[in-house]
């Protein structure tokens, strides 16, 4: 369990996969992932049963309710992981509780696993992840071109990392203790 100033990360269980699957099956979340088919309960579990080296919380608001997930993809061989976030629940978006997790599971790659390297991508639309990740002094390694098969045609994101050292030089992201 990590406390957030603005809710609460938890270890993810089954019962985070009912709405965990609905919000996949959202068409904002599927666009941000660029996910083209349904995803039904059983599959997602197989996916997590498979998992072995991701970490995910499930994010719990305020109030306790379960909002969203966060996953590391962990490469231990190379000190990196793969970050994903999604606040499944819209009423949650743009309050700062993203801000919250990511700061949370930064201190956790960096403090608790020793990583050396996150990264992620974004769709380039996503303005406001944008904003969030170079704040927290993420830096833009390139274009993967039309990497997604979306819909007829394919769309590109942005791939970005940062350091264990950019992560606590940084003055620009304070991360809450």
């Amino acid at each position: 369990m990590i406390r957030l100033p603005r809710g609460l990360l938890i270890s993810y269980a089954d019962d985070h996969d009912e709405a965990t699957v609905r919000w996949l099956n959202s068409a904002d979340i599927q666009s941000s992932f660029g996910f083209s088919s349904t995803l039904t309960i059983p599959a997602h579990r197989a996916w997590i049963a498979s998992a072995s080296n991701v970490v995910m919380w499930a994010v719990l608001d305020e109030q306790g309710a379960h909002c969203g997930n966060v996953l590391l993809h962990i490469a231990g061989k190379h000190r990196s992981a793969y970050f994903q976030i999604y606040l499944g629940e819209p009423s949650t978006r743009g309050k700062g509780l993203g801000k919250s997790v990511l700061e949370a599971v930064l201190r956790y790659a960096f403090d608790d696993i020793a990583l050396h390297r996150v990264w992620l991508h974004t769709r380039p639309d996503n303005l406001d992840a944008e904003r969030l990740y170079r704040r927290a002094g993420f830096v833009v390694e390139g274009i993967e071109r039309d990497a997604l098969l979306h819909g007829v045609g394919f769309i590109s994101q942005t791939r970005w990392s940062i350091l264990e050292h950019e992560w606590r030089d940084t003055s620009r992201f304070v991360v809450a203790t």
